[in-house]
């Protein structure tokens, strides 16, 4: 490691600073491991590496509030970082506990510490300023309910139904489900939330979330700016907006249909990776 690597805060040579500055990432598409099929919307190691990698260095603390099947805790034990992780779900829970624990050759069952329960609850028991990095993918509030719908009560060539491979399903009934509240409530948790994580996040650590804007059809708003509202509550929160980065996945998704032959949309291929700053 070359001396200006040494005193990157996260372990890069100027060569990879460099060549991990691009805006848009096209090359993050991998198979899904057996364990994030069982959940259905998980992000890919690859990004959970790269952003690991990034914004964190070896021996620091992550977290992922919203831990599903556990990609996130194998990018950062295998990155050697400490890993925290909290998981609603209690059957998604036992799914990355277990997979942590069939490798424990390869993760030190000292190095994480994962927990079921709510994430709102869970993150005022961590210690103050002790975060470097959070990372997480969380629901898009009721969005799962109205896909759900749509794909029984609609019809069968509907583009949420086309898009979601038709696997998408609703994972609780547990009105502490950020995946179960409507809009205005859910963000109003994810404020709550911000306000609390940022208390245990370290000075200049980061908060990253990957998300997806959308179109809410059952109530006939044409486009939900999930990820400017999520930057927002973060911003109220005492965050600053660092950077966006944009998941392309055009790659990964095929092409529908939508609003022929009266209205024009764009298939909504991409993801935004909401990257922010406590100063």
């Amino acid at each position: 490691m070359d001396k200006k690597s040494k005193d990157a805060f996260n372990g890069l040579s100027t060569q990879e600073w460099a060549k991990n500055s691009r805006s848009v990432w096209n090359d993050l598409s991998s198979p899904r491991s057996k364990n994030a099929l069982k959940h259905g919307a998980t992000f890919p190691q690859k990004l959970s590496d790269r952003v690991i990698s990034l914004y964190s260095t070896k021996g620091d603390i992550v977290l992922d509030p919203f831990l599903g099947t556990g990609t996130s805790a194998r990018s950062a034990l295998s990155l050697e970082r400490d890993f925290i992780g909290f998981e609603l779900n209690m059957e998604f829970y036992e799914v990355a506990l277990t997979s942590l624990r069939q490798d424990s050759s390869l993760f030190d069952k000292n190095k994480y510490n994962i927990k079921q329960g709510d994430c709102l609850e869970l993150v005022e028991e961590l210690e103050n300023n002790s975060l470097q990095l959070t990372i997480t993918s969380p629901p898009y509030a009721d969005l799962i309910h109205k896909v759900v719908d749509d794909r029984t009560k609609r019809h069968k060539k509907s583009a949420f139904v086309i898009d979601n491979n038709a696997t998408t399903k609703i994972y609780s009934r547990d009105t502490r489900d950020f995946g179960n509240m409507d809009f205005d409530s859910y963000m109003n948790a994810v404020l709550q939330f911000m306000q609390k994580l940022y208390t245990k996040t370290k000075s200049n650590g980061y908060n990253v979330w990957v998300v997806k804007d959308y179109r809410d059809t059952r109530n006939k708003i044409p486009y939900v700016d999930l990820h400017s509202n999520i930057a927002n509550a973060g911003v109220k929160a005492g965050f600053k907006y660092h950077d966006l980065i944009i998941w392309d996945q055009n790659e990964r998704r095929r092409l529908v249909l939508l609003g022929y032959p009266s209205v024009f949309y764009v298939n909504q291929n991409h993801s935004f990776i909401v990257v922010l700053r406590k100063p």
